[in-house]
């Protein structure tokens, strides 16, 4: 069988190589493949011992959204976990012995993009780190060191250029200096020594392909001539190399200068290509109800059943399909949108009747109570009304500025209300009539959102943050606005407000609605402001409304769940309805609420109390055993893949420069039939959307259908083997902040009270004569046998840590502030920004409320993810310093308050992207001062990432092109170059310097 290869090495005449997720061994004399590994999880980038009789691998796992990976060794059919990094960021490079490997990982540094080398013994997992500092790939030769910088493999963005292109660095004298090697325009990666040269895969020439340099860097040549895709994950046993190209393995000779492709038959039996059933729930992602129907969505496919008994009957197309967007018609149909965008009606007898016109991207569906018209919006940010019976179309609205994503059908079917974007940040409510009528109801100058009639056509709901009531940040000098959501209603009629009753009481006769004056009868509820985000009104008299709690946005993971209070119009009160709620919907007459919970689905009259304590039928439960889902992953492969492929086409920012993007589905779909993973899926699925050559370009897969991974704990400290007393003695702890979780080291808690020094001599009661990690997998809490320094035994509970990145971090920066203020006598203050997102926010004014009032500072946005807060730090140091208010008593106060010293040098590297990429443009710009340091990432064209694919993957385009009027759209695959170029080589790193840190302060006290 032709299957997918990847990650091929070679020693001799063994390769070595993944597919169907395992590891296989190939003799070349005989080309019969062996399976050595099964069903560890993804198994991949194998590395073959000198005497071949060894394999060492990096284990992936991705269950669920969790994720994990470690490095094995497989011997003689048995394979063991020789590293407890807890990484997926972790894989072997090489062999040094047969007892000893490199591996490169990011175990114990501050960042995940900083990834350095360690030498492990392959017989007790012992690590040692290499002093080479940050690299990506390494090879040795005797005295000839040469390591890479900057992408290996980056298959999602292909013709790469930006700051963060691989470089080579090389050494002759045995590692004690380096000198920069080999810099091409384009992605330098996978450095092999042959002979007395140096072969690599480049794609400077628009491609990638294998080329060579001699030892001095000189007398470049290009040893391939692939045209369509691209050279990836070349390997060599220092005679010949090995590489994968699409799907297939190559084979070099650099001796003979020959080239051949190696005709594979796998014999497997792709257990992981075979029909399965799924969760139901984990997979839910819309459930509708009307009349006595129940419609869902899971995994794709489209279910009808009703609430309390009865099968399940999965609609339209079994396998390979994806429906979304359904709705539930009175005579028990389902309209919905189909994979090709096209709006289709579901019968209960399994016809399926398409509606072949062309909307683009259908975004959201709405259909009126008759079941007969059609409110839609598409990605083109318009909004259209579709009359099913006479096939006939109008455009409603298109706004210049966002998707219209929210709309209600009116009672009578001929009149509907939507949210309207005005501007940036602006919304509006508008009316309209199926004959193409349209109101603006409130002003464009609020935000306006989740229109909603009343089910007697008396009222319009919506929801609005138009009353702005600052509350004081209870850290920064700032005010901020926290609960601004008030609901309002519509009066449709010349009739009194609900709010303002007559003395006689008054009848409404005349639900007609009256378009004069009706702006002057928006009213607001009496109720305080709350964050409400959905209002919905139902049947008598009640209208529903749902919150999220405001909480921290760094702590938030995961889905979120919501308040649903609802209000009584008829007695003006409100109560609690139900916690903890992931979404809700409204059959179509309004008289029943569908409660999408963590774990289930809960149907109830909106007149009853829901009793969310109760199972069954009682409590609201939705029976969904009766859903099965099954899957054919061949089928569903098949359709995730032209998904994502025109999900690119329909929303990348440029349509002209994706204009041979049709020639691009069939170069891929040709190789789904040798894939059998998952796995497989998304290199094809990265390879494809890398055709764009634009940044953010991104599948994030959710499972690979592996055991789920374990954490291994962390203890916050280094150590070092004691063979003499077998223990393992702490030679550093990590001090962070003890006040913040995860932020100290569990060895330093109360009662426990280690130090450098002491020897751990036992882990709950095993002696700790193995990798010390392999003793913390799995746990919470660990008893510790100590020898102190003293010589005295000591037994103390420690609770690990799951994760040591937040206290590495912690101590890097404090590492630095404290190296910041004693090189500059106190006068410079520090300031690390990780990201431009939450922590990165939190980040900045943590540091920046203690450092601002110094004479200057180092901005270091170094490692900086991005995110989309740039602007936001950047008013901050906008704010110069230009005097002092004097107290009678205490020190001068800066002013203006919390402003900024007039001295600031950045700091920024070829790990700072996206928003990190323009803050260190603009930081430039503005004139705020020196930046320093390294070409940046080079990625400014932005995403919003809303679309998931149907086993939840997340899939991205690059939908907005940051243009800049100086620099038009070139910071893009290229990134801001700093005023001064700063490098740190290997033997900085190995002698602790960090001279980018160092000219910052250079710099600065040379300005004061």
């Amino acid at each position: 069988m032709k299957a997918y290869y990847m990650y091929p090495d070679i020693r001799g005449d063994l390769i070595a190589f993944t597919s169907d997720d395992d590891i296989w061994l190939l003799s070349l004399k005989d080309m019969k493949p062996i399976r050595i590994t099964s069903g560890l999880g993804v198994s991949i980038r194998p590395k073959i011992s000198p005497s071949g009789k060894k394999v060492a691998f990096t284990v992936i796992w991705l269950k669920s959204g969790k994720q994990g990976g470690d490095i094995y060794v497989v011997e003689d059919g048995q394979a063991r976990r020789v590293t407890y990094f807890g990484s997926r960021n972790s894989r072997v490079v090489g062999w040094i012995s047969e007892d000893e490997i490199i591996v490169i990982t990011d175990f114990h540094t501050p960042f995940a993009q900083w990834t350095e080398a360690y030498k492990v013994n392959v017989n007790n997992g012992v690590a040692e780190k290499l002093p080479f500092g940050m690299l990506s790939n390494i090879v040795i030769k005797d005295d000839v060191i040469v390591i890479a910088r900057g992408y290996q493999d980056l298959p999602n963005w292909k013709g790469y250029k930006g700051g963060t292109k691989g470089e080579l660095w090389i050494s002759r004298n045995g590692g004690k200096t380096f000198e920069k090697f080999v810099s091409l325009d384009g992605n330098v990666s996978w450095p092999m020594i042959v002979g007395n040269r140096v072969y690599f895969l480049s794609d400077h020439e628009g491609i990638s392909n294998l080329y060579s340099v001699d030892l001095e860097g000189k007398d470049l040549k290009r040893h391939t001539n692939f045209t369509d895709y691209y050279c990836r994950n070349a390997s060599s046993d220092g005679k010949k190399i090995v590489f994968q190209n699409a799907g297939d393995i190559y084979l070099y000779d650099p001796e003979k200068d020959s080239l051949s492709k190696l005709d594979i038959d796998l014999p497997t039996d792709r257990k992981k290509r075979q029909p399965k059933f799924v969760s139901v729930i984990e997979y839910m992602n819309e459930a509708v109800v009307n009349g006595n129907y129940i419609a869902l969505v899971t995994r794709g496919k489209a279910f009808l059943m009703r609430p309390w008994d009865g099968p399940a009957v999965q609609l339209g197309k079994k396998q390979g399909v994806k429906y979304r967007q359904i709705q539930v018609l009175p005579n028990g149909d389902v309209i919905g949108v189909n994979d090709e965008d096209k709006l289709v009606i579901l019968g209960k007898d399994g016809s399926e009747k398409v509606i072949n016109r062309d909307f683009g991207r259908i975004e959201r569906v709405k259909v009126s109570p008759d079941g007969k018209k059609v409110l839609l919006s598409n990605n083109k940010l318009e909004l259209w009304v579709y009359e099913i019976d006479n096939d006939n179309a109008r455009l409603i609205d298109k706004s210049e500025y966002d998707l219209i994503l929210e709309f209600d059908w009116h009672p009578n079917g001929e009149w509907f209300a939507y949210a309207f974007p005005e501007g940036y940040h602006t919304q509006s409510i508008k009316l309209a009539h199926i004959d193409g009528k349209v109101v603006r109801i409130t002003t464009p100058y609020g935000y306006d959102f989740s229109p909603s009639f009343d089910p007697d056509g008396r009222y319009l709901y919506f929801l609005a943050a138009r009353h702005l009531d600052p509350t004081n940040d209870k850290v920064i000098f700032n005010l901020s606005f926290q609960r601004v959501v008030k609901p309002y209603l519509v009066v449709l009629g010349n009739y009194y407000s609900p709010f303002n009753q007559p003395l006689d009481e008054a009848s409404i006769n005349d639900k007609n609605v009256i378009i004069e004056g009706i702006e002057d009868r928006v009213v607001p509820f009496p109720v305080e402001e709350e964050n409400y985000v959905q209002i919905a009104g139902a049947k008598n008299n009640k209208i529903f409304l749902f919150s999220y709690p405001i909480r921290g946005l760094r702590s938030q993971t995961g889905d979120v769940f919501g308040r649903l209070e609802v209000y009584d119009l008829e007695n003006k009160t409100k109560e609690l309805y139900a916690d903890n709620v992931s979404s809700f919907s409204l059959s179509s007459d309004k008289s029943k609420i569908l409660l999408m919970l963590k774990d289930n689905l809960r149907l109830f009259d909106v007149n009853t109390k829901p009793d969310l304590n109760s199972t069954g039928r009682k409590g609201g439960v939705v029976d969904l055993s009766r859903v099965k889902v099954y899957v054919e992953p061949e089928k569903e492969w098949r359709q995730m893949l032209k998904e994502t492929w025109k999900l690119m086409k329909q929303n990348y920012w440029s349509e002209e420069r994706l204009k041979n993007w049709d020639s691009v589905l069939p170069k891929y779909e040709r190789l789904l039939d040798r894939i059998s993973t998952r796995f497989e899926l998304s290199d094809i699925i990265q390879e494809m959307q890398g055709e764009t050559r634009t940044s953010h370009s991104y599948e994030t897969a959710y499972d690979y259908d592996t055991p789920e991974p374990l954490s291994v704990g962390g203890l916050g400290a280094e150590f070092e083997y004691d063979e003499n007393n077998k223990c393992y003695r702490i030679t550093k702890i990590y001090v962070g902040d003890s006040t913040n979780e995860n932020e100290r080291s569990p060895l330093r808690d109360p009662g426990v009270q280690l130090n450098v020094g002491d020897c751990i001599k036992a882990i709950d009661g095993e002696e700790a004569n193995d990798n010390i990690y392999s003793h913390l997998i799995n746990k919470d809490q660990v008893i510790l046998d100590v020898i102190t320094t003293e010589g005295k035994s000591k037994r103390v509970t420690v609770k690990v840590l799951k994760d040591e990145r937040f206290l590495i971090y912690r101590y890097w920066v404090e590492k630095n502030r404290e190296y910041v203020h004693e090189k500059s006598k106190g006068r410079l203050g520090y300031i690390h920004i990780p990201d431009m997102m939450y922590q990165g926010f939190a980040e900045f004014y943590r540091l920046f409320m203690s450092e601002f009032h110094r004479e200057g500072l180092v901005v270091d946005v170094r490692f900086n993810r991005g995110g989309f807060v740039s602007g936001l730090l950047l008013e901050k140091l906008l704010l110069k310093r230009v005097g002092y208010d004097y107290p009678r008593n205490g020190k001068p106060i800066p002013m203006p308050y919390f402003s900024s010293p007039k001295v600031l040098v950045g700091i920024t590297n070829e790990h700072a992207g996206s928003d990190g990429d323009i803050f260190s443009f603009l930081f430039k710009k503005y004139k705020l001062g020196v930046l320093i340091g390294r070409r940046t990432w080079g990625g400014v064209v932005g995403i919003r990432p809303r679309y998931r694919l149907v086993d939840k993957t997340y899939i991205s385009q690059p939908e907005f092109a940051v243009n800049f009027e100086d620099v038009g759209f070139g910071i893009e695959n290229y990134g801001v170059d700093p005023d001064i170029v700063v490098e740190i080589k290997p033997e900085d790193y190995a002698n602790n310097r960090d001279t980018q840190l160092d000219m910052a302060i250079e710099l600065a006290l040379k300005q004061l």
